[in-house]
């Protein structure tokens, strides 16, 4: 859930931190509820708000960027105890520690095989470890991790990395919408 505050203009604003001041809404994150979410849903809020409508496609890409930016951060934060590289997530994993891995967009398919290898070995052992694919490439994971090009990273599980996990699963699902959003477009446009 994810909670949401509309602003003295009537703009609806994602608040990660469900910190910001006045009363706000929480959204469903999963697919299935945003699959269903759109304008005349966002109407709801007029009961106890009054935001300015239709912003449902403003309201997805500002949760699209602003979670890109929530993302980095953590990265940031979290890059001094990160494993990075092959040789350095696979030497992390044999020190059986829970960990969540992390594969760049562009990451290679060996590379991505023999990881994938090692964590189903571990999850035979009962030591789960989380994979995710990034939306960032190489060179953006590298920017984050502060070196040039990074295809894989595995963060040992604490607390930021279980709220990490979280908002990558969200912009995952949010990039899965948009790209379904302009697949529908492009057939109304077409004439299908």
């Amino acid at each position: 859930m994810l909670r949401l505050v509309v602003d003295d203009e009537g703009q609806i604003w994602p608040d990660f931190s469900a910190k910001l001041p006045g009363r706000g809404v929480y959204l469903c994150m999963s697919p299935t509820c945003l699959q269903g979410l759109s304008d005349k849903r966002l109407g709801v809020l007029n009961r106890d708000f009054s935001p300015q409508l239709p912003q449902w496609l403003v309201l997805q890409q500002r949760l699209s960027d602003m979670l890109g930016l929530r993302i980095n951060q953590l990265m940031t934060g979290m890059r001094r105890r990160a494993a990075i590289g092959r040789d350095a997530v696979m030497h992390r994993m044999w020190k059986k520690e829970k960990l969540l891995v992390l594969f760049a967009a562009d990451a290679g398919d060996a590379l991505v095989r023999q990881v994938q290898d090692a964590v189903e070995k571990r999850d035979e052992s009962m030591q789960r470890s989380p994979v995710l694919v990034s939306t960032l490439d190489a060179d953006q994971l590298g920017l984050a991790m502060a070196r040039e090009k990074v295809s894989v990273v595995a963060f040992s599980w604490a607390n930021p990395v279980a709220k990490f996990q979280q908002l990558c699963v969200w912009q995952q699902v949010l990039e899965n919408l948009s790209a379904s959003t302009k697949q529908k477009e492009s057939k109304v446009t077409n004439g299908e």
